[in-house]
């Protein structure tokens, strides 16, 4: 995280209004409207109750990394969860983390550094669980070899190179889960750690902040201590993206003549989550649409792409909407208001301010 939080929130935006108007250029906005209201908004029903589904999940994750702080119920630990959501949705720097973990310890009188903990470890389970799915559905995706995707003036992509480059990208994550799995064993970790200390003209910060990854990782999985914690973690990981997945795929019934199958739906999240690793401004805004258009692109769910982006701006729309919404009443129901969060921000980054100077 940027030490700076009005630093990022610039490029961010600046990132995002660029990615905006590359997604915009293509296509007409009297067809991207015609193609928005095309969509059957029943359908949004079942496409909300998969994204809750797996925001249960997820607290259902948390509560068993949780464990060995204290064990706290899903129904517990889901409020302050989604009002860590709504704020990184309405504020740049992921501040979201930081309140989701300060709501949880001063109700819960827990140390902060604890229940962090926590949260950095279930991004660090994220980052792998998507390295599977990934690993898995590029491996078994069927591209068309007539296929050609086309951007203005960019070259075409081929069904044929886009095939290759699928299963290059599939045996690159395997071999990046096999080095995540690998890191358990300490022996592993040494070498690790050595290496990356020694990695060439990297600023010395960067690599001590890979070290301390690679460090929060192991004690994390040491903390859970139980084969049973470890597995509901790995499964629970695995529920939230494969709904999140599957939210997509419902969501294309909405829209006349588009199928996805599930292998699509979480492939294309794959691809999104991808794209949302550029900072940007809060919710992801550009990127996020880039990331799902692309991805129903290429793998050829659709061939119109006012079609693709309208599909975007709705599934983006009744993703972070709601969740906001959600998260802004989870986060009253704790006794905070927006006033008191922004307040606890501004001193959080200022004290990380201080401290840098």
């Amino acid at each position: 995280m940027l030490k700076n939080p009005r630093s990022q929130f610039v490029i961010g935006l600046i990132i995002s209004i660029v990615a905006l108007v590359f997604t915009l250029r293509p296509v007409r906005l009297d067809e991207l409207w015609q193609a928005v209201s095309s969509f059957r908004w029943i359908w949004s029903l079942p496409f909300l109750a998969l994204t809750f589904l797996s925001m249960w999940f997820r607290a259902l994750r948390w509560h068993y990394l949780m464990l060995p702080t204290r064990s706290l119920t899903a129904g517990r630990l889901f409020s302050p969860m989604m009002a860590g959501f709504a704020i990184n949705s309405l504020f740049p720097a992921r501040a979201g983390e930081f309140l989701r973990a300060s709501v949880l310890s001063i109700r819960e009188q827990l140390p902060f550094s604890s229940v962090f903990a926590t949260i950095v470890l279930e991004r660090i389970f994220d980052s792998i669980t998507l390295l599977v799915l990934a690993a898995v559905t590029f491996s078994l995706l069927k591209i068309d070899p007539n296929l050609e995707v086309r951007y203005g003036n960019l070259p075409p992509l081929t069904g044929e190179k886009l095939h290759a480059v699928s299963l290059q990208f599939s045996y690159f994550c395997a071999v990046l889960l096999g080095g995540s799995i690998a890191i358990l064993w300490r022996p592993a970790r040494q070498l690790l750690t050595k290496s990356m200390l020694a990695i060439p003209f990297a600023p010395q910060r960067i690599r001590h902040a890979l070290v301390d990854m690679l460090e929060h990782f192991a004690a994390g999985m040491e903390s859970l201590k139980s084969l049973r914690a470890v597995f509901m973690v790995t499964l629970y990981s695995l529920g939230v993206w494969v709904a999140v997945g599957a939210s997509m795929q419902i969501l294309a019934l909405g829209f006349p003549g588009m199928k996805m199958s599930l292998t699509q739906g979480v492939a294309i999240t794959v691809i999104t989550c991808i794209a949302i690793l550029i900072p940007a401004a809060p919710g992801y805004w550009g990127l996020m649409e880039i990331g799902i258009v692309f991805g129903m692109l290429v793998l050829n769910v659709v061939k119109d792409y006012s079609q693709a982006l309208a599909f975007a701006f709705v599934c983006h729309s009744l993703q972070i909407f709601p969740i906001i919404a959600v998260g802004l009443a989870c986060l009253w129901r704790e006794g905070f208001s927006l006033h008191e969060v922004f307040e606890r921000l501004k001193k959080t980054f200022g004290e990380e301010n201080h401290e840098t100077h």
